[in-house]
Parts: C-alpha cells; structure tokens; sequence
C-alpha cells in the first residue's frame, strides 16, 4: 500500500485523545439511599462488568474514528486489482452475517422464555453479544476474507513504485489511421475525435515529459520531443491513410521503442534502478487511439507480444476507444472486372458488391463514369440500388434494405481508348464516404498478330477460326488477327511483326528456320508447337525435331509416335497452373477434360522444360511441356487439336476456344500487367517484348505528385511499391524525350474497411494478456483509468464509507448507553 500524504499518519497520534477523556470522564460512584445493601451488594459485581465492556467498547469505537479520519486524509492506494468482492465472497458474507442475527434472535427468545431475573438476563446478554460477534468474526474471516486476501495478493504482480502525480512521463501515442478512422458523428470523424482527446491529455501531462507520435499508416518512428507544442501540430497534422499496417504490429514497435529508450537511459544515468523496476526517472506509457475495428488486427494474435508485455511490468498500455456503437454505412466493397485487359471494340463487364449496416437503400443510385481523353468523367450508366434491395427482401422475407454483399452488374462497351479509366460511386449521405466510390483501370489493345504455320491448310484454318472467328473480325471485336502461312514462307516472313507464332503438324523445319524461332523467341516472342501428323515419316520427325537446332529451342525430346488403347484424357484435375486459372474461376475445365485422345507424341522433357498438363495413362505421360528462352516462351502440345483422329478436343465447345485463348494470351504475356490493385500493392508494368526497352518513367498519383522511376539495366518490368492513395495511377513513358502514356493502374482500400466490427474483449486479451491493458471511452475515463495504474486504487471511499459507519455506531451507542444511565440518575 502507498500513501500519497504519508506525514498525515502522525496524526493517528491523536487517537490518545479519547482515552484521556476516558479516565477524566469514566463514572463517579453515585450515592444512592436504598434501604437493601445487600442486594446492591449482589448486583455490584455484574453491573460493573457490563459497565467497562461498554466504556470499553465506546472507546474503541471513538479511537477507530480518529484512525480512520487522519487514513482517509493521508489518501492511501492499493495496486490495481479487482478489491471488489465475488460472487462467492458476497454470498457467504451475506449468509454469515444472516445466520449470526438468526442465532442472536432465538437465543435471546429462548433466554426470555425461561423465567430469570431481568439482570440475569442482560447478563446473558451480554455475554450473548460477545460470543455471537466472536463467532462471526472468525466465520468471516475464515469463509471471506482469507480468499479474499489470496485472490488480492495474487493479482497484485508487483508493489507500486513511488507515488507521485509530477513524475516526467515518456509516452508514445499511436494513432489508428485506417480509413474506417474517417467515420463522422456529430460532424467529427473518429481521427479527428482521437486528436481531441489526445490534446486535453497531452496538456496535462507533468512538466519534462517526454512523447513521441506513431500512425499505423507509416513505418516511420518519430524521436521523443519535449516540446509538447510541437508534438500538437504533428498530432494535428495527421491524416487517413488507404493502406494501413495493422495495429498489433505497430504496437509491438511502440513497446521496443519503450524497452530500448529504458535501456539506453540506464545506461546513460549512474546508479540506475534495475530494468524490473523500469522506472528510472520517467513513468513509460504507450496510449493507442483507435476505433477498435476488428479489420484492423491480425486474424491470427501472435503471442510474442503477450509474452513481451508479460516481462514489462513497468510498462503501461491504454487503449481509447473513439468507435461509434451502432455504425450506419452503405458503400461499395469490391468491383470486378470480367477481364482487365481487352481489344480495342470490346466490351467488359463491372460487377459491384454493395454492403450496408442499418441504413437502407432508398434514393440512392449506383453511378458508372469513365474518362475521356481530357480526363473529365463521362457518366456513361446509372441503376437506382432500391431496386436490389427490394429484390433481396423477397429473396430473403426481411424489409431490412440492402443485405451484406448485394451485387449489381454493369456494362461498359466499345471501348476505344488504349487506357481507360474510371469510378463507380454512389450517391448517399452515409457517415462513411471512403468506401462510396471504387477506381477501375482497362486497358486495351490493338488486337495482337498470330502467325500459324502448317503444311496442312486446313488444320491451320481451323485454329485462325479458333482464335478469330469471322463474326467477330467483321465486327472488329476479334481479339487477334490472325496469318496463315506455309512451311515454305516461314523462312521470308519477318517474325518480329508477330505476338506468336503456332506450328501446326509440321514434321521438320530446316537449320534457318530453328534458328530463326529460336531467335524470335529470345527477344520475347512466343512459339507454340502442335504435334500432330507426323506427315507418314516419324523418324525423319524425330530426326528434325532432336537436332542440335531445334533442341536450341524446344522444351523436350521426341521418342516416338503412339496410340492409347483405350483412349485416355487430359488430367486437368487439381491443375493450378496461370494457363488454367481461367477455368478455375468459371469452376471447372468443361468438357475439355472428357475429350478422348487416341494418339500422342511419347516425348522427354528437357533440362528446362516444365511439365503443365499430363495424360491420364499410367505413366502420367507428358501433354503439356514449356520452357522461358530469352523473353520468351516456347510451348510444346504433344497431341493434335484437329479432326485427324489424335483427339477430340475439336468436339470440346465452348472449352475448346477457352483453351485456344488461354494458350494464346499465356504465350504472348498478356497476363502479365495487372490493372486494379488494393492500397499497399506492389504494382508492376511489363513491356510488350518486341519493344525497345524504355529508360525511365514519370509516375503520376491521384494526389498529384509526379514520381520519377528509374528502369534497371535488363530489366523488362518496373516495380511500384508506392500505391497508398486511392484512385488513379499514370505511369508515362518519358525515354527519348518523348513523353506518352505507358499504361495506367487504380487503386481501391481494402473491403475490411467497410467492416465496422468491434474487437472483443476477448480477443483483445489474446493480442496483449489479460489485465494488462486499460481500456478509455473519453477523457475522463482516461484520467480515472490513468490515477488508478499510476497511483494504485485509492481507497479513501471505502475509507469515508467505514468512518460514517463507525461514527454512526459511536453516536447509536453512547447514546444507548447514556440513555441506560438517564433513569439511574433521574431515580436518584
């Protein structure tokens, strides 16, 4: 126990006040004329027994009162724990203390019934009172208060250090600056809140504190300031941010910081106290201003942390809490493209998840705008949100409005801009904007050149009518344009004018010609080998296609032409290359995978080659091998894909021309270059391969900066990492001194942002220990909560509580007594 007025304790001395009034007011002997001595005689014995327990009993009650009075004064307090009693503690003392005034009553009753003199019976009485009150003494003391002093003095760790209320305190204030943080009520956001609260406080911390400010939003720590105007403006100066490290792993950096400005300071001052006490010559505190959204945590609580601040005793944690109890929102979570990157001409369709949290939908629409080459938005569709959500109250029999992932599709068609850019937001008057507006980025394309050699005109007509059918070419929405070429052409045709290049049925090619793929696909360029016919010759194949030339540049080995009898399939099951991920997305390959294949090229991956897809024949035999050569891929289909009885892939549908695509864009690279990312992604651009390798870029982000990035020597991509700022992105070719447009990128925060779920207490406990962190609503709960840890729990109420009972019974039994008195008196 600390005293926060320790010399007041010389006043206990005072408590010798009542017993010299004792001994200068006790009672006088009373001359009483009464004819009977010899019955006073009697009742001698017994009255003076009674009279000095009384006068004994009066005196203590008068000393307990100055006792407790110069105590409560000197304001004494306790290491925080729950003083408070249980649920057990209660019952029993409630029970013993109704089981003594039971036993009280039919003793009493019992000695009444009895016949016995009344001086007798006040004896007994007396006596009566005296044992009952022993017994319940040691019940008492027995059944509540022996737990109760274990249950205190196991959850007081450690004694408090000195107490004072001017001691230099060096604290860290960590701000959630998570969009969620952005929230209005009473027209103040919660940041704005959580500066407000950290104002008042950061004005009543003691003179010579030390305070360094942190935000989740940045990994940059700020030094310890003593100037506490200072410290405000930085406060102040804070801001939302889209991208946002979680709070856990901010914590645990505010607490290192702690433990290693303790160190240094030890080691700095000349009989320091030891790091258990980790006092030293300021109190530690980090206090951590936040909405207590659940997003903003780990999923998983590391126990690190917990086990650090099990060690750091002398470390104090306050977490405020600014969230709003019943949160009302309704935004946009996420919006999907159905395909980022198109041909020119075509079409992509935008679907947006809408949450809500008890606000509904009414008079709210969703709004699609796109730029044009000015940059000014362009409204190009507009659906009122009232009409999903109606549809989802039948759905669902409710009337609540819009329900949590509510989806509603939009189109945007003949896109004619190599980079287009735009928003889908709705109009609402929620307490949230943040989440009222998402960014997307398409970009398209001129469609790409495919070159298709094979001596079989046929076979490659087939494959050109694939990859662009004539519908579509003649409504210039096909997205390649495709040339048929023979063997005999290949060695006159400039390669570099193509994307890829597809080698269908051919049996052998000459020196020039492997050379010359090889080439091509060094500079980035991709080549595709379909095995079927062997043109009646399969040695002579194998010959060509195993020379030192070809082997330059294919990913395997040819062994021989075979037959699966009976037929087998391609084991597309569990495949989780990039080159299936398309059907993964649409939930499953189709038919693709119960197409029959008779015949297959027996081959042997080499060194470089890696096996995509195998057969389903016992030997896992290879169907699908690759290789990167230089920039480029080379891609080897060891089976046929046309009607001449290799497979029956031609029978496949709509998954036969998936599949066509799929190898198509794969080879070519078009997967490469994301479009929309979320706050805090590395984005990334990757030149087409035939293009001259660009020197530098200018970035431009939606706060209008303009970031130079520098391209490394080699290299054929460029990283971003500085994608904190929601909306959009420009990424400008500025090589050459020409200034162009490269592509462009957008940027959304993260759905969790729109999740106002609070922590729980519980878990809470599994981020930090239980009882090891104070939790505050407002100022005053902060002050009340920082008294406590820093002083220990004043007990001066219970104090005042205990001196009014004791007064009280002073008062009740003097006068008890003096009233016993009165009649004596007045007889005589």
């Amino acid at each position: 126990m600390s005293l926060i007025h320790p010399g007041l304790l010389f006043g206990i001395a005072l408590a010798i006040i009542p017993i010299i009034l004792h001994f200068l007011l006790r009672s006088k002997p009373k001359k009483i004329i009464f004819p009977a001595l010899a019955l006073l005689q009697r009742r001698k014995i017994q009255n003076s027994r009674r009279l000095k327990l009384r006068h004994l009993w009066l005196l203590l009650l008068r000393i307990l009162i100055i006792i407790a009075i110069v105590i409560a004064l000197s304001r004494p307090s306790l290491p925080p724990a729950n003083y408070s009693f249980s649920t057990y503690e209660l019952v029993m003392l409630i029970t013993i203390i109704v089981i003594a005034l039971l036993s009280y009553t039919g003793l009493i009753r019992y000695f009444q019934q009895h016949s016995v003199s009344q001086q007798t019976l006040n004896t007994q009485r007396t006596y009566l009172r005296g044992g009952v009150g022993l017994a319940t003494f040691l019940l008492l003391l027995l059944f509540v208060f022996w737990p109760y002093q274990r249950r205190i003095f196991a959850e007081i760790s450690e004694p408090l250090p000195a107490v004072s209320e001017n001691i230099p305190v060096t604290a860290i204030f960590l701000f959630d600056t998570s969009l969620s943080m952005d929230y209005r009520q009473e027209n103040q956001s919660r940041l704005d809140q959580a500066k407000e609260i950290a104002g008042q406080h950061l004005s009543n911390l003691p003179a010579q504190s030390r305070v360094s400010v942190l935000s989740s939003s940045s990994e940059d720590i700020s030094p310890y300031q003593s100037d506490l105007s200072a410290v405000q403006s930085r406060i102040k100066a804070l801001k939302t941010s889209a991208y946002s490290l979680f709070l856990d792993n901010r914590l645990r950096t505010a607490i290192n910081r702690q433990e290693d400005d303790l160190k240094r300071s030890q080691n700095e001052q000349t009989g320091s106290q030891t790091e258990s006490s980790g006092s030293s010559q300021y109190v530690r505190e980090i206090y951590l201003y936040t909405d207590l959204a659940r997003s903003a945590w780990r999923s998983q609580p590391s126990q690190l942390m917990k086990q650090q601040l099990e060690k750091l005793k002398w470390l104090g944690i306050y977490i405020i809490d600014v969230g709003v109890t019943n949160p009302q929102n309704i935004g946009i979570s996420q919006i999907r493209l159905s395909r980022e990157s198109v041909t020119l001409g075509n079409s992509v369709t935008l679907k947006t998840e809408i949450v809500s949290s008890g606000i509904t939908a009414e008079n709210t629409i969703l709004e699609l705008f796109t730029q044009n080459e000015k940059g000014q938005l362009i409204k190009r569709d507009q659906r009122p949100l009232s009409t999903i959500a109606s549809s989802e109250n039948r759905d669902n029999g409710n009337n609540a409005g819009l329900n949590q992932g509510a989806q509603l599709e939009m189109s945007l068609s003949n896109i004619d801009q190599s980079v287009t850019q735009g928003e889908v937001r709705i109009t609402s008057s929620d307490p949230y904007l943040p989440d009222d507006v998402r960014y997307f980025t398409i970009v398209a394309e001129p469609p790409p050149h495919i070159l298709i050699v094979s001596p079989d005109q046929n076979s490659a007509s087939l494959w050109s009518n694939v990859l662009a059918p004539e519908k579509l070419v003649a409504l210039n929405k096909n997205r390649y344009l495709c040339k048929v070429a023979s063997l005999n052409e290949i060695e006159s045709i400039p390669l570099e004018e193509f994307a890829a290049v597809y080698l269908i049925n051919v049996s052998s090619l000459s020196v020039t010609s492997w050379q010359q793929l090889t080439k091509y696909a060094q500079k980035g360029g991709g080549v595709c080998f379909i095995l079927g016919s062997d043109g009646n010759s399969p040695e002579s194949m194998i010959v060509s296609f195993n020379s030192e030339a070809a082997q330059k540049l294919l990913p395997i080995e040819l062994l021989g032409s075979l037959k699966f009898i009976p037929p087998e399939f391609l084991d597309l099951e569990n495949n989780k290359h990039s080159l299936f991920s398309y059907f993964q997305d649409l939930g499953g390959t189709g038919e693709l995978a119960s197409m029959e294949i008779s015949r297959f090229w027996r081959v042997s991956p080499t060194k470089r080659g890696q096996v995509i897809a195998h057969y389903t024949d016992s030997r896992n035999s290879p169907a699908i091998v690759e290789q990167s050569l230089g920039r480029g891929k080379v891609i080897a289909l060891t089976t046929g894909i046309d009607a001449k009885g290799w497979s029956q892939f031609l029978f496949a549908r709509w998954a036969y021309l998936a599949f066509a695509d799929q190898l198509t864009r794969y080879l070519i690279h078009t997967r490469s270059n994301r479009t929309n990312y979320l706050a805090g992604e590395v984005a990334s651009y990757q030149w087409p391969a035939s293009a001259n390798p660009p020197v530098s870029f200018l970035l431009r982000t939606p706060d209008l900066k303009q970031l130079p990035i520098t391209v490394e020597q080699g290299k054929s991509s460029v990283l971003i990492p500085d994608t904190t700022a929601m909306g959009h992105y420009q990424l400008i070719n500025n090589s050459n001194n020409q200034t162009r447009l490269a592509t462009g990128f957008s940027v959304n925060v993260s759905a969790r942002e729109s999740n106002f779920q609070p922590i729980s207490v519980e878990e809470l406990n599994q981020f930090l220990g239980e009882g090891r962190y104070s939790l505050s609503r407002d100022m005053e709960g902060l002050k009340r909560t920082i008294r406590s840890e820093r002083l220990g729990v004043e007990i001066f109420p219970m104090l005042a509580a205990l001196l009014l009972i004791v007064f009280c019974l002073e008062h009740f039994t003097a006068n008890y007594f003096y009233a016993i008195d009165q009649p004596a008196e007045a007889s005589s």
